[in-house]
């Protein structure tokens, strides 16, 4: 019996096509959709939807990793894309594309000067969560969070 050769980690990631098609949406798409005068530059925008993308792939279960985005139908396709550029907005007003970068705490200080949001004895870091409620609103109702059993 013959073994199959996989390829090892590194040689999947390091594979410059595959980093071409992480995206599901154009800078055009994005502007048209969300904000014809954004201040967001092609080269950040790509940044953030290779992030935006890999985040709702989790969501839908990498539907559109399996499935091809443009000839499904217009209802869900739409409104994926509309999440994806939802999101990415969303990480662009945050400034942030991680979930430690999300954070903030509950108390700060310049100076003399102290602020603190800290509700009761305990102390800690208020965690916003890494995807936006609006891209999920954007996915509900398409399926694509579907998380039955098919029989």
């Amino acid at each position: 019996m013959e073994r199959i050769r996989r390829k090892p980690l590194n040689e999947i990631f390091d594979d410059h096509e595959t980093h071409e098609r992480c995206g599901y949406l154009s800078f055009r798409e994005y502007k048209r959709l969300v904000d014809k005068e954004t201040e967001l530059t092609e080269k950040d925008f790509r940044k953030l939807l290779r992030k935006a993308s890999a985040l709702l792939d989790v969501q839908t279960r990498r539907f559109y990793q399996r499935n091809e985005l443009e000839s499904d139908i217009p209802m869900r396709r739409n409104a994926f894309k509309l999440a994806v550029a939802y999101q990415i907005e969303y990480m662009h007003e945050a400034d942030a594309t991680t979930t430690f970068g999300m954070q903030e705490p509950d108390s700060w200080s310049i100076g003399r000067m102290s602020v603190s949001k800290s509700k009761g004895g305990s102390s800690s870091t208020n965690e916003t969560p890494l995807l936006s409620g609006d891209a999920m609103l954007q996915l509900s109702g398409t399926g694509l969070l579907y998380r039955g059993v098919s029989r």
